[in-house]
């Protein structure tokens, strides 16, 4: 029996995937959508710039899809926002490269965990690649977001978790850490596979990713910079100490040389301090950029007296918001665009 649940693929393709591969992959998630649900979509964000889907035979999937072709590479975090902005499901489907290596069994089984009240469920490698393991790894250890991050094949997100993540301002995103900065209850599913997972290649601009996602998830950049702020400070200081003792120890010490070393040592001495205190401050300022919702609360109950009646207070304040919101909901236009929104053709 089908489910009701409306639900969206979004998948990414990006430069260097084999078009075979993407082709099958797309014709394994319609044939899942197809035969689970009735109402589902695929939308599939191009980032090759060589147009890898043109020789699909989008009659055949007998599943509606979307084929978003972006102008130039973007790289896998903004292409799946261009994705995830165009889908309308209730659950999301979130896919990243062209190897697949899962069957509909490990997607029924993500789907029914988060069923089960999971608004973020992951597909995990048994054995992701070593530069994975290491990477998170890093990123775990000093970082503050709640749960340990890992490698993830497919993730399934429900709208409540997708609208959290639109709504944050970052605008180096990794979604990863930025659904675990929502706080909404997670899970995983283990499965090995025979395939081996891609591997993102040594690059100038996978570097560049890694170490931005590693900036803006943890504070391991403003802990490097303390210890080398105290390594420097402590270095000049133990500077100052040789060229005093070397002033009474000695008797050729050249004239002015221990006064141009301790001056030297206290000025680098103070310099240091000083970047460690600018190094908080920025720190400081980049928390007030980000505009990170100051907590995450993963349940919200409220509990009713047995007679079913509300206290007079609140009961006060919860008719005030229902006036409020009636209010709201008889002033707004019937006619809705969505911003940002590009006017799709029909094809």
């Amino acid at each position: 029996m089908k489910r009701h649940e409306f639900v969206s693929a979004v998948m990414y393709f990006e430069r260097g995937a084999d078009p075979d591969d993407c082709r099958d992959l797309v014709r394994l998630m319609a044939s899942f959508l197809r035969e689970g649900f009735n109402v589902a979509e695929i939308v599939a964000v191009d980032d090759t710039g060589q147009r890898i889907l043109d020789g699909l035979d989008v009659d055949a999937l007998s599943c509606p899809i979307r084929i978003v072709e972006l102008a130039h590479h973007h790289g896998p975090e903004a292409g799946m926002v261009a994705g995830l902005e165009r889908a309308v499901g209730d659950w999301v489907f979130e896919i990243e490269g062209s190897t697949g290596g899962f069957t509909s069994v490990e997607l029924w089984e993500m789907f029914e965990k988060a069923l089960s009240g999971k608004d973020i469920v992951a597909l995990i490698p048994a054995a992701p690649p070593r530069s994975s393991r290491v990477f998170y790894w890093l990123v775990n250890r000093y970082s503050n977001l709640g749960r340990d991050l890992t490698s993830e094949r497919v993730r399934l997100v429900s709208r409540r978790a997708l609208n959290a993540l639109m709504t944050l301002g970052e605008r180096v995103r990794h979604r990863k850490a930025l659904y675990a900065l929502t706080g909404l209850p997670f899970a995983g599913v283990r499965y090995r596979t025979e395939v081996s997972l891609p591997r993102r290649r040594l690059n100038r601009e996978n570097i560049g990713l890694a170490f931005d996602v590693l900036l803006a998830t943890s504070n391991f950049g403003l802990k490097l910079a303390h210890l080398l702020s105290l390594f420097f400070f402590l270095f000049s200081a133990g500077a100052g100490l040789y060229a005093l003792i070397v002033n009474f120890v000695k008797n050729d010490v050249i004239e002015g040389w221990t006064t141009l070393m301790i001056l030297t040592s206290v000025g680098f001495g103070g310099l240091f301090l000083v970047l460690a205190v600018l190094g908080e401050y920025a720190a400081r300022i980049l928390a007030e950029v980000r505009r990170r919702p100051l907590y995450a609360a993963s349940r919200d109950i409220q509990h009713l007296p047995a007679s079913g009646e509300l206290l007079p207070e609140v009961q006060m304040q919860h008719s005030g918001r229902m006036s409020s919101e009636s209010m709201e909901a008889s002033q707004a236009p019937e006619d809705h665009v969505a911003i940002g929104a590009e006017a799709s053709e029909p094809g």
